[in-house]
């Protein structure tokens, strides 16, 4: 008996895109396996946007396919236009798609292949060949200019993308399609996350993430990203740390915030029963990558590059409001880490 194909539609958030639109908007309707529907929130363009959407609108049609092209009044970002489309799609696997990539002519096939196989899988994501603004290849994949070790690959597909996550994101919207029912459990998107960051959270707390270790599409890098990858040098890297900017500071801490509500909600333990709320957070991070750091396969390196970020992470949470009992915690979090690892 085979099983029915499940309905696919595509999430598109356009601002101001019309230069590299046209090459996105040919990639979908490109796809080896169609998609069913498209879904377009627009959120204020005054270029030639939606001039491009018009007559994608009557070519996807004559291809069967549904689409709807929502023009805001008012600019809503990224975060919020990116909700707004999911709510809006009727399928069963929705794919987020930024304005200015390219798709590989088999990623919906590959991914529906995937959902198909595994009825637990919630959010997968992959990686992606980066390109300039030409579409020239820069000669380097997403996750390696991201730095990303496999065996942070491997918490993800262990269930503990949570360990990930406290200390940054490497799953990347344009590169992810979820299942319709995530939208239940994952919605609103928590302040201060990104709505690709929130969903793979909510995904793992349900053993529901993987990811594709190969590129499905070409990221476009260029200067008017919101949210890009590039090669970064060490003050930039720095930067980047939450730690010198009040505002970021509190958004960092607005950010542990919500992901400890989120875990209290779930009644998700992250820590020893004596270790509570941002304290709990504050042993996770220290413990997880303690271990992390023992294995035989991660560099010293690796490590130097990485430390700074835990570091600032545990400041963090310490400045958010754990105090000197998340810096109690952190370093027995930390011991934790280290001898479990030793002995195994």
């Amino acid at each position: 008996m085979t099983s029915v194909r499940p309905s696919v539609g595509v999430a598109l958030c356009t601002y101001n895109g019309a230069r590299y639109l046209q090459a996105q908007l040919d990639s979908i309707l490109a796809q080896s396996e169609p998609v069913d529907e498209v879904v377009i929130g627009d959120d204020g363009s005054s270029d030639q946007t939606m001039a491009l959407l018009q007559v994608f609108s009557s070519r996807a049609g004559a291809m069967g396919i549904r689409v709807e092209v929502v023009q805001h009044a008012r600019n809503l970002g990224y975060i919020l236009n990116f909700a707004d489309a999911l709510q809006r799609c009727r399928s069963d696997i929705l794919f987020l798609c930024d304005q200015d990539d390219v798709w590989y002519v088999d990623r919906v096939a590959t991914y529906l292949q995937r959902f198909q196989a595994d009825p637990g899988l919630l959010l997968l994501h992959s990686d992606a060949r980066l390109v300039d603004g030409d579409g020239v290849a820069l000669g380097g994949h997403l996750l390696e200019v991201l730095g990303v070790h496999p065996a942070e690959v491997a918490l993800e597909r262990s269930g503990l993308v949570i360990d990930a996550v406290l200390l940054r994101n490497f799953i990347t919207g344009a590169t992810c399609a979820l299942r319709r029912g995530l939208l239940e459990s994952a919605l609103p998107i928590a302040p201060c996350w990104s709505h690709d960051e929130w969903l793979a959270v909510v995904a793992s707390l349900d053993g529901g993430l993987d990811m594709i270790a190969r590129p499905t599409i070409d990221y476009r890098q260029h200067g008017n990203n919101q949210i890009g990858a590039g090669r970064r040098g060490l003050m930039r890297h720095l930067r980047q740390l939450d730690l010198f900017e009040r505002q970021r500071r509190q958004r960092t801490a607005d950010r542990l915030l919500a992901l400890d509500a989120l875990l209290r909600r779930r009644d998700v333990l992250i820590a020893p029963v004596r270790f509570h709320g941002l304290a709990a957070l504050a042993w996770r991070m220290a413990w997880s990558r303690l271990q992390l750091y023992r294995r035989a396969d991660v560099s010293l390196r690796w490590i130097a590059q990485d430390a700074p970020r835990l570091l600032a992470r545990l400041a963090n949470v310490c400045l958010a409001g754990a105090g000197w009992r998340g810096v109690h915690a952190a370093a027995a979090g930390a011991r934790r880490g280290w001898t479990e690892s030793h002995t195994a």
